[in-house]
């Protein structure tokens, strides 16, 4: 039951993220279209293949970019071309859509929820030209020992026992398998390379493809850029190497070209608008959001009525929101998954705060707003890597409303008691002591 459990969750977040944009469904080509596509790419990729005349040829094929929230960080693959009749495509992004829940409890445990695929490249390329994905080759001009080992490894990775493998995101997915097989076999001059940093992080490079990107009935509220910030943990705040940072597609073809001097040659373009890929951070909406949120907790104590309500309004969402966050910490091996600095902030245990009497009630509160700046301190001061300064502010106001507001006594929670001679506050549950007579 709990493996069910934190599959749906896991699948729930899995389904928000791959579902189409609003305001961004790619426009879909006709058959008619997609035919002359296809014409196009056909006669480039010809053109390209008929330059080398050392077979097989070794090619380093790219995707881009495209409009669905899976297609933003584009893809990879290795095509090998044995003779004008015969090539094969190896693709290492293949996963099971079909079975959301098996997919997502794969990917969360690091189980092997994707695998290698090899066809005909007359059957990969057409996917890409249906959703209008720019497509890049490089012919890389290796020995014929490093071409026989790239070869053998990639028929290796299709066995049945060696296909599947625990996808990740950052450290293991279809590009570190192609860039791996690249290096080992030119004696590691691939991950030698170097080059400037810009002192973008893990995180800085996974959220350029969410840019502009809202799932549908969000409107304007960047949702895929928040669970970014949500979900990802403090590995990914780190700068990567040139050769970390090959994990994304467009670096491994800028590394191919500066190590052989190969450019990659465009076989086709993409015809609609090109995908953002800068834009507001979508922190300042999450602020705004827990403002909301959390705006119950201190209305009603200003009203004086529905005060405990108020509070439980503001407390709940984040409770159960943290109570996910941590047991994916717990039940996933993914670093960037499993040592998630949110779970100090959104804590699960906050719900005490609901259930103590109210003596011990406050005191947690309270403790709980001590805690909260504490880990304002050491995010200021670098101690803590990941965005937690909007985050803070949903545990913050709940608890220092409950902590340090007194509830409101209210004309009409004042009644007497059976004996008619001692008032009750009805807010705080408690009776009242009743006013001395004298002077």
């Amino acid at each position: 039951m709990t493996r069910r459990i934190a599959a749906q969750a896991v699948a729930l977040l899995l389904a928000m993220l791959i579902a189409a944009p609003a305001g961004a469904e790619p426009r879909r080509a006709g058959a008619r279209e997609l035919e002359q596509r296809y014409q196009e790419l056909r006669t480039k990729l010809d053109a390209v293949e008929q330059r080398y005349q050392d077979e097989p040829v070794i090619e380093l094929v790219t995707m881009g970019i495209g409009s669905l929230i899976w297609e933003r960080h584009g893809h990879i693959a290795l095509c090998v071309y044995y003779d004008a009749h015969h090539n094969d495509c190896y693709n290492y992004g293949v996963g099971d859509f079909y079975h959301p829940l098996g997919m997502a409890w794969g990917f969360l445990r690091a189980g092997g929820s994707f695998w290698v695929e090899k066809r005909p490249i007359d059957e990969m390329l057409p996917i890409y030209l249906m959703t209008d994905r720019t497509i890049w080759v490089q012919p890389l001009p290796l020995t014929a020992a490093q071409k026989r080992q790239v070869i053998d490894k990639l028929e290796d990775d299709i066995l049945e026992q060696n296909r599947y493998y625990a996808y990740d995101h950052f450290w293991d997915n279809c590009t570190t398998r192609v860039r791996n097989i690249l290096d080992d076999a030119i004696g590691g001059k691939l991950s030698a390379l170097t080059a400037p940093s810009d002192g973008k992080t893990f995180r800085d490079l996974a959220r350029e493809g969410f840019f502009e990107v809202h799932l549908p009935q969000t409107g304007d509220v960047p949702v895929p850029l928040l669970i970014t910030d949500l979900a990802m943990g403090r590995a990914t705040d780190r700068v990567p190497s040139y050769y970390e940072r090959m994990f994304l597609p467009q670096y491994l073809r800028e590394a191919a070209a500066k190590l052989w001097g190969v450019q990659p040659i465009a076989i086709y373009e993409r015809r609609g608008e090109p995908p953002v890929s800068d834009g507001p951070s979508g922190r300042m909406w999450l602020a705004l959001v827990i403002l909301a949120l959390t705006s119950p907790a201190w209305i009603t104590r200003l009203l004086g009525r529905f005060q405990r309500t108020g509070v439980a309004l503001a407390v709940i969402p984040y409770v159960l929101l943290g109570a996910m966050v941590t047991g994916v910490a717990i039940l996933s091996p993914l670093p960037y998954l499993r040592w998630n600095e949110l779970c100090l902030v959104l804590l699960p245990l906050d719900v005490l705060v609901l259930v103590l009497p109210a003596d011990l009630s406050r005191r947690y509160a309270r403790g709980r707003v001590i805690m909260l700046g504490a880990i304002l301190v050491l995010s200021l001061v670098g101690v803590l890597k990941q965005p937690l300064l909007a985050p803070l502010l949903w545990p913050l106001i709940p608890l220092a409303v409950a902590g340090f507001w007194p509830l409101a006594v209210t004309r009409v929670g004042t009644s007497l008691g059976k004996s008619g001679s001692q008032p009750v506050d009805a807010a705080a549950g408690k009776p009242r002591r009743p006013r001395s007579a004298k002077r």
